[in-house]
């Protein structure tokens, strides 16, 4: 397994997206702590999947919006594991609606959960790899929005943009400490996919689709989580400050109607 015994935070973990990152960093060896803002159902069952995999699971409940919250977090994580050697970004808040009913509330809480935490979550997460002397990697979840406007996504676009921005600034400043940094952006997912279940069929998107989408069928959080496991693997030791489209190919073709 390419990354065993390593330790991996990933944020927004409990379910769809976040839970493809965890199990598809359990299969490829690590320990994993999730992260989200409550212990639920479907975090029990993540946390499950994880430790049936083999590979020990712990749940940090924490708003990554909040700076003691993630200081918190990450020092609990530490104390839990012994150290972090990747964070994965992947918490997120969004509501779609048009620039002219855009509230201030709405735009601080979604630059507040989907920039700032991803800043504070890098930061600490950083910090700690720093001071361990080992490397690391983060790996942040942007979006095809960074890239390709849609209505009424003002708020959430702007702040995966800045991911982007992010992410090069990060592989910049900690090149130096051997901490890489990347980002993928996701295009179209099926959230409820089953992780190792068959992929989707070729043309299990709408038809009117396939100009669109040149693979012919969304993603997986499989296919997320694998794109991450990859990055964080010495298979990418040269890869850092990069954009990775995990989109089937939306983002050289076009938008769908």
């Amino acid at each position: 397994m390419p990354l065993s015994g390593k330790k991996a935070l990933i944020t927004g973990a409990r379910r769809s997206i976040g839970r493809g990152i965890a199990l598809a960093l359990a299969e490829a060896g690590c320990d994993i702590g999730i992260n989200d803002l409550e212990r639920d159902a479907d975090a029990q069952e993540t946390l499950r999947l994880i430790r049936k995999a083999g590979q020990t699971a712990e749940f940090f409940r924490a708003d990554i919006s909040d700076a003691a919250q993630v200081k918190a977090m990450i020092g609990s994580f530490i104390e839990r594991f012994g150290r972090i050697d990747i964070l994965v970004n992947n918490a997120y808040y969004a509501e779609h609606v048009p620039f002219l009913n855009i509230s201030e509330a709405l735009w601080d809480r979604t630059l507040d959960v989907c920039l700032k935490g991803y800043f504070l979550c890098s930061q600490h997460a950083a910090r700690a790899m720093v001071a361990q002397g080992e490397g690391g990697s983060i790996v942040s979840i942007s979006s095809v929005h960074a890239r390709r406007v849609w209505p009424h996504d003002t708020c959430y676009g702007v702040a995966k943009a800045g991911i982007l921005r992010l992410t090069e600034t990060m592989a910049v400043d900690l090149g130096a400490h051997g901490i890489r940094c990347n980002a993928i952006l996701p295009g179209y997912v099926d959230a409820g996919h089953g992780f190792g279940t068959a992929p989707p069929a070729l043309g299990s998107i709408p038809e009117s689709w396939h100009g669109f989408i040149p693979a012919r069928r969304k993603a997986t959080p499989e296919d997320i989580g694998r794109a991450v496991a990859f990055l964080c693997s010495s298979a990418a030791q040269n890869i850092t400050g990069a954009s990775l489209s995990v989109d089937g190919g939306l983002l050289v073709t076009g938008v769908p109607s």
